[in-house]
């Protein structure tokens, strides 16, 4: 096969079929993807401890064909390629590998650097990436807060599809940096892998919605589609996309 499917757990995955990947190319799912879909991955990424040890068990007992990986079995890879230095801003960005936030007026600022920080769902393309397969193709990853699509300004609300669950917290909005952090940490591993094309699949409210996608997916191994080009691509005809202009 020379494709790979990371399926993220934002909520658009609700209006895609994701039991029609199955044989069309390696399935990496995340965390409590096990949950619903126990048949449907090759491959699941937890990089939580608690989130892994949730998985393991159901692993350990129903000894499924498929492959776990944990938070020390990700790569060792800090998303960071050749040339980098630590303040690089690409044009249009004024917030990329480092940022910084909190309450001034308290004194509580906090800086992250998104080259140390670890998800599970890039770490999955990581994964991918590094097993030399052709084609990545990444679905579901929101980046937005849900419901996008009644918003004319992007959404902060809380998405995942297993929210308020156990090993998820229950938050109203998404945390302020995430965003952030999955678009530079995907913009990196494009870099990272230059012969390896990458497909980033969402609703088209969530291409259109999100106004700093299009300096993120820069790269030319990158191109983005609407969940009805994933379906053409299952279906045979790959050639008949026509990939989403940002």
């Amino acid at each position: 096969m020379d494709t790979a499917f990371i399926i993220g757990n934002g909520e658009s995955r609700n209006i895609f079929p994701i039991k029609d990947l199955k044989d069309k190319g390696i399935i990496y799912g995340c965390n409590a993807i096990y949950r619903d879909r126990p048949d449907l991955c090759d491959n699941i990424v937890a990089v939580n401890q608690e989130m892994y040890d949730e998985l393991k068990e159901w692993y350990d007992k129903t000894k499924p064909t498929l492959k776990i990986h944990g938070p020390n079995d990700i790569s060792q890879w800090n998303y960071i390629c050749n040339g980098d230095e630590e303040n690089d801003l690409p044009d249009g960005l004024k917030i990329y590998r480092i940022w910084r936030g909190g309450d001034i007026k308290r004194g509580s600022i906090r800086t992250i650097d998104f080259s140390l920080s670890r998800g599970s769902g890039m770490s999955a393309t990581v994964l991918a990436a590094e097993s030399g397969i052709k084609n990545i193709i990444i679905l579901a990853f929101d980046i937005l807060g849900a419901r996008q699509w009644e918003l004319d300004s992007p959404s902060r609300e809380q998405n995942n599809i297993y929210k308020n669950t156990i090993n998820y917290e229950s938050r109203m909005g998404m945390k302020a940096y995430l965003k952030y952090e999955w678009m530079f940490q995907l913009r990196q591993i494009t870099k990272q892998f230059p012969n390896t094309n990458f497909y980033f699949i969402n609703r088209r409210e969530y291409l259109e919605g999100n106004p700093f996608l299009k300096w993120y997916l820069d790269q030319p191994n990158i191109k983005a589609g609407i969940y009805a080009d994933l379906m053409r691509w299952i279906n045979g005809f790959r050639d008949d996309i026509k990939w989403f202009n940002l």
